[in-house]
């Protein structure tokens, strides 16, 4: 008896589904190497130097490793070192490529240059220099011998005999002004500003404090607290902060560029920067080796010239000499060299924003920044966000410059530049100006001048001569009256006697006073010390009013004036009273 039809089909359902489900498997499995194989070509084919130049924009780039020992030589791919080892088949990496081809498919392309990021660790994989051997291979950068090593192994050893020196000055400079003063010039020893600049200032904080300390002294402190930031920034420093692509060598367009070329601007970045002539960092034969080759210090004078001169053995002969023996003389660098670095890399608020135009990225800034800070910043924008030197900094040219047609240019820097002879010269007339820089008065209003931005040039038109015939800008009550009108010209007159009045009146009764402690030996310890306390208060002032010329700010010079008759007449007080 046959079954039934329902159960003749019901073994039949499960072959079938089992049939599918091997299809399935095989389709998948099929596809799967498709893909794969798909993605190994892939990976493969653009993983090749010749796909990284099928992106027009790259041209150059190819171009210059082709050239490059890299490329030319030793055929390393661009992603051995535009991938850090192992990163090169991560998800995180693939995504970074495939905006890369999302930006040059939209257009969105050229519009700043590619940022290709290479990692120290790619330079140092076993394959390459991983071995570590170029550390100590001096290598010879024009007349600078460079050795890797000093700027990449450092130990807290070397520093010691420094840090042991910054401590010392540290604690004799307490002594010598005071831990309320001390903190003050600590303050400005660490600004982040041109080394002449915090020169001059340190010098006349200790002047209004009338406490003797050596220039060379601050100057050593300020270097010191600087010199620790520099060495410090070594330790976040990446192989292409120094080595760096550079397009059209020489200023030629049709040649390639340079791959992986040391950026020496970087190294003048670190050692010029709000640094001092031939000192700390800047110190000359910290890099260079004294040339042997023989320099012209004069050509032959005529015989007449060197009879005149009361020299006659320079008549006729060229006079040379080679470094070795001006080293040995201890001539200054600057006697000759004073033009070899020209322009500063100090960075600005407009600098950063460039790249961060939020407010939350400056709540800690603050003008001028200290060396703390900065440190924080490199920190920040060097290890972290991998940005280079000339990202932030400007270019500091660091080379001698020789102009047969116009021989005296080397003259300019040492012209252009008042401070290389008279550091903060006029520091009294700019605190009158702006008001500040009093001790009876420590801020008033600023020369009303100030809100037209009149600057010296406004009121010193008048050239003339010194008593010993220098020629000098001077002041004119014709500028008043250019502007002003008729009537000032005898305000002028009316405001300058009034300072000289005033003047002469506080210098007196400073004087009096003066003279009264000098006397007056019956009174009390505690007397005497709060007179001279006040009397010093008073003779800063008087100093600031005669050096500054109290007509730069006539108010604030009165007032400075009144605050040293009120001290004055305090001291007076203290020693007189019963």
């Amino acid at each position: 008896m046959s079954s039934p039809p329902q159960a003749q089909q019901a073994p039949q359902r499960p072959r079938r589904l089992k049939r599918w489900l091997v299809r399935l498997l095989l389709v998948f499995f099929g596809l799967s190497l498709f893909g794969g194989g798909l993605v190994g070509v892939a990976e493969y084919k653009t993983s090749q130097p010749q796909f990284c130049a099928s992106c027009h924009i790259l041209g150059p780039y190819y171009a210059s490793w082709q050239a490059d020992v890299h490329g030319g030589k030793l055929g390393i791919y661009c992603v051995d070192c535009h991938y850090a080892p192992g990163e090169k088949t991560t998800i995180k990496a693939k995504l970074r490529g495939l905006s890369q081809v999302a930006s040059y498919v939209s257009g969105r392309y050229g519009a700043t240059r590619p940022r290709a990021h290479v990692d120290n660790l790619s330079c140092l994989t076993s394959k390459c220099h991983g071995d570590l051997r170029f550390m100590e291979k001096p290598l010879q950068l024009g007349s600078v011998t460079f050795i890797h090593a000093k700027h990449l192994q450092r130990t807290d050893g070397q520093e010691q005999q420094h840090a042991d020196r910054l401590r010392g000055l540290q604690t004799t400079l307490k002594q010598l002004v005071g831990d309320e003063h001390f903190a003050q010039l600590e303050l400005v020893a660490k600004q982040a500003t041109p080394a002449v600049e915090r020169y001059g200032k340190l010098v006349t904080m200790c002047k209004e404090w009338q406490v003797s300390v050596a220039r060379e002294m601050l100057t050593e402190f300020t270097q010191l607290h600087h010199r620790g930031v520099r060495i410090a920034q070594l330790n976040d420093l990446q192989c292409t902060n120094c080595h760096a692509y550079h397009s059209n060598p020489d200023g030629d367009p049709t040649k390639p560029g340079r791959h992986f070329e040391v950026r020496t601007t970087t190294c003048f970045t670190c050692h010029f920067n709000n640094e001092g002539f031939n000192v700390g960092t800047n110190t000359c034969l910290l890099c260079h080796t004294p040339s042997q080759k023989e320099i012209i210090v004069h050509e032959p004078l005529s015989l007449e010239t060197s009879k005149q001169l009361d020299a006659p053995e320079l008549g006729g002969k060229t006079i040379k000499i080679n470094h070795t023996e001006i080293v040995a003389r201890k001539v200054d660098c600057i006697s000759c060299h004073a033009d070899v670095a020209r322009e500063d890399s100090t960075v600005s608020r407009r600098d950063c924003l460039r790249c961060h135009d939020q407010a939350r990225f400056f709540t800690e800034w603050k003008e001028p920044l200290s060396v703390d800070l900065v440190a924080k910043y490199h920190q920040a924008h060097i290890e972290q966000q991998r940005a280079e030197c000339m990202d932030c900094h400007s270019e500091i040219h660091h080379r001698v410059v020789r102009d047969s047609a116009h021989p005296g240019d080397f003259l300019s820097a040492s012209l252009s530049n008042c401070t290389t002879c008279h550091p903060n010269h006029h520091a009294e007339q700019v605190s009158l100006l702006m008001g500040t820089g009093g001790k009876g008065a420590p801020r008033g209003a600023a020369n009303p001048m100030f809100g037209s931005r009149t600057n010296c040039y406004g009121c010193h038109i008048d050239q003339d001569l010194t008593a010993d015939k220098g020629q000098v800008a001077k002041a004119s009550q014709r500028t008043c009256v250019a502007c002003h009108g008729e009537r000032y010209g005898a305000m002028f007159e009316k405001w300058k006697t009034g300072v000289e009045t005033t003047l002469e009146d506080a210098q007196k009764t400073f004087a009096d006073a003066k003279k009264l402690l000098e006397e007056n030996t019956d009174a009390s310890p505690a007397s005497r010390q709060k007179a001279a306390s006040l009397l010093e208060l008073a003779d800063a002032d008087l100093r600031l009013v005669k050096r500054g010329n109290g007509v730069h700010n006539v108010t604030y010079a009165i007032e400075l004036l009144d605050s040293v008759t009120a001290h004055c007449q305090e001291a007076t007080a203290a020693l007189t009273e019963k």
